[in-house]
């Protein structure tokens, strides 16, 4: 077999290997398929990667197969157990209560990619749910995490969204999906919450063993593994909620057990971006008390981690834990300097940087003008000198300060205008564009197929969609929305 040429469904490398070595986590469940199941959008991008062969999206059998309706060798059907921080309290079991894992596989680049449909049945784990999704929150999971990757934050992505004939009930009656979610892991902070508070030393030492090997490979024989292990995840958790901020993106549910611990953006429910810096802004109208506030987010990363660290006092020093968690603040601020002075097209570090970019942030606060487009706009304004839109005295004292700014800068203007435009979107997944999609997706399907590819390609003009980039209305700004899905 030629191993660059893509592959039939039944011919995918599966390898399996986190259910293979660590069967204590997945438990084997049947899949609940729609009715009458109709494909909503195909990544296709996502396809090519698989290396799964187009044609196969032609084929019943590829329905079927996103639907959880075609068993073949290698797939296994496993719905994993773990536990979780639930706005801050202790849950001792949750689990995949609307996800199964089909499989893992392995692509002609020697990547990895876990295969998982969500909203495809109960599982031992749906406690009071029905397993099932809808419509409304499967379509923003599928933009949201095609978005989050254009924009080069850390995340798990969705290969297709399927829709079906069945109810659901959430507030009102609504219509069955099923997102087919594809990621290197789906391992949760959870996972290890769970081995850890139940007692199941081997079980715990084998998972965190896997991990390590699989996913921290470089350090594997290293007498200091598990130490170096949690630094990484530290790491990456830092950076990644520092992306979050950058972009003005929030979670809205950052429980540990929806805590990646690849450091990816996972579970995206009642997510959203905000529309003006509010840092008390709160995009779940389920969190009466603020905990998931955009500006409480790089906290809570601290906190998840607290509670990953009590999971691996039986491996790492208690000291080296604290040593370590204590570097995420300095990681966060580091990483969140960075981006926020890519944004400004600042290269050189001076003195006085910080105090600039509390500048920034007060003005942005101060004036409420829409994060996004302000930061696009000046992206422009290197070349124009004029914010055409954007207009207020605090804005325009900012401005005189920005340009004694930039002329410390080395590069042109033209190559700072180039730098700026390729980390400013144009365009983010505002609710309303959102709602816009969920709304049409049976009269017209193409909003959806347009939006996400305005999405993917958020740098991009797209002056035939140009009003996608506009703020959203009084009524729409920096909305919250609910769990349900």
């Amino acid at each position: 077999m030629n191993p660059t040429r893509p592959l039939k469904l039944a011919e995918l490398n599966f390898t399996n290997r986190l259910k293979n070595a660590c069967p204590h986590v997945f438990v084997r469940v049947a899949c609940t398929p729609l009715l009458n199941p109709v494909l909503l959008h195909l990544n296709n991008d996502l396809l090519d990667r698989l290396n799964i062969d187009p044609y196969e999206k032609e084929k019943s059998s590829f329905l079927r197969f996103i639907n959880g309706d075609l068993d073949f060798d290698g797939l296994f059907f496993g719905a994993s157990v773990y536990s979780g921080h639930q706005f801050g309290y202790y849950v001792p079991r949750l689990g995949d209560g609307r996800a199964i894992t089909l499989a893992e596989i392995k692509n002609n680049n020697d990547e990895y990619f876990e295969l998982q449909l969500k909203g495809s049945g109960l599982t031992p784990y749906s406690r009071m749910g029905d397993g099932k999704a809808v419509v409304r929150s499967s379509i923003r999971e599928y933009l949201g995490s095609a978005h989050l990757k254009a924009l080069s934050i850390p995340t798990t992505e969705a290969l297709t969204i399927i829709h079906g004939s069945d109810d659901v009930y959430r507030e009102s009656v609504e219509k069955s999906a099923i997102v087919f979610r594809v990621a290197e892991s789906f391992l949760r902070f959870g996972h290890f919450q769970y081995f850890f508070h139940t007692d199941q030393k081997e079980e715990l030492k084998s998972l965190i063993d896997f991990t390590i090997a699989t996913y921290f490979k470089n350090y594997t024989d290293h007498p200091n593994s598990y130490l170096l292990f949690f630094q990484d995840v530290v790491k990456k958790t830092a950076k990644l909620f520092a992306g979050w901020q950058s972009v003005g993106f929030c979670h809205g549910v950052l429980n540990t057990d929806n805590t990646s611990i690849l450091g990816l953006t996972i579970d995206y429910g009642p997510f959203g971006f905000i529309d003006h810096f509010d840092l008390n802004h709160i995009c779940n109208h389920s969190d009466h008390e603020g905990r998931y506030s955009f500006g409480n987010q790089p906290e809570i990363g601290m906190w998840n981690l607290e509670q990953l660290c009590i999971a691996l006092q039986d491996y790492i020093p208690e000291a080296d834990l604290k040593r370590t968690l204590d570097t995420y603040p300095q990681i966060f601020h580091v990483e969140y300097r960075r981006l926020l002075k890519n944004k400004l097209g600042l290269e050189k570090i001076i003195d006085g940087d910080e105090e600039f970019l509390r500048k920034l942030l007060g003005m942005l606060v101060a004036t409420k003008i829409d994060y996004t487009q302000f930061f696009r706009a000046l992206s422009h304004y290197q070349l124009t000198q004029s914010m055409p839109f954007l207009k207020s005295l605090e804005l325009s004292e900012f401005l005189k300060i920005y340009d004694e700014r930039i002329k410390f800068e080395l590069t042109s203007k033209e190559d700072r205008a180039s730098r700026m435009l390729a980390v400013n979107p144009k365009f983010i997944l505002r609710n309303y564009l959102a709602q816009m999609a969920i709304e049409t997706y049976l009269t017209d399907p193409k909003v959806l197929e347009n939006l996400f590819l305005v999405l993917t390609h958020p740098f991009d003009e797209w002056e035939q969609f140009e009003e996608w980039s506009a703020p959203a209305s009084t009524q729409y700004k920096n909305l919250s929305v609910s769990c349900s899905s």
